[in-house]
């Protein structure tokens, strides 16, 4: 079958590898119940669906009757076929950092800047700099949420997807992330009374 679309080809093709991912990376963790969640639950069924999402956007790339070069998408192998490996890696000796942290507060820290350099290095390999830049930002969001807290972490998303995009402008980011930062601490914090950190956890 030809490609005939290659936005479609490289885009299916990264929903589904990430999909896979997070689906795989889940299973070492309670699944639950869809009443009674378990920590395995969401990040599988969101897998699952970015799969499925995926999977018809790769199919369409073969009938699409709109024609897109193959190469519309820079595709970095080097940067992806690293990524992979790092990650099989981090994942398969996940059991000896949990036991490496217990001798060393900064173990952890390791064990997620290596993770974080694994999941950047796979989102980089894919598209221009603009979908690098904005993916590296949900990423740091998750990764900084928790030691960081709820606003700064905020932060960083919303002024590291702005600069990521064809136009900067640092006041309209600014205001941005107070309505976002406000919107979410009344929220999920005071709202939902979700037990997640407003400012860093120094304790």
């Amino acid at each position: 079958m030809k490609i005939r679309n290659g936005r479609d080809f490289w885009a299916g093709l990264m929903f589904i590898s990430f999909g896979i991912a997070f689906m795989i990376m889940s299973r070492q963790y309670a699944m639950g119940t869809s009443v009674r969640m378990g920590p395995s639950y969401f990040p599988t069924v969101l897998g699952g669906m970015l799969t499925v999402l995926g999977a018809v956007v790769f199919f369409r790339a073969f009938v699409s009757k709109i024609q897109h070069s193959l190469d519309v998408f820079p595709f970095r192998w080097i940067l992806a076929v690293g990524g992979c490996v790092l990650t099989v890696v981090m994942y398969t000796s996940s059991g000896w950092w949990a036991a490496l942290g217990k001798t060393a507060a900064w173990i952890p820290w390791i064990q997620s800047g290596l993770n974080s350099l694994a999941l950047f290095a796979f989102i980089a390999a894919f598209g221009p700099r603009a979908s690098v830049v904005i993916l590296s930002a949900v990423v740091m969001f998750g990764f900084l949420l928790k030691p960081l807290g709820l606003v700064i972490a905020t932060a960083v998303l919303i002024v590291m997807s702005a600069w990521g995009g064809h136009e900067f402008k640092l006041r309209e980011a600014l205001i941005m992330f107070v309505l976002l930062a406000l919107f979410s601490v009344l929220t999920f914090i005071y709202g939902l009374g979700l037990p997640l950190n407003i400012w860093p956890d120094l304790g």
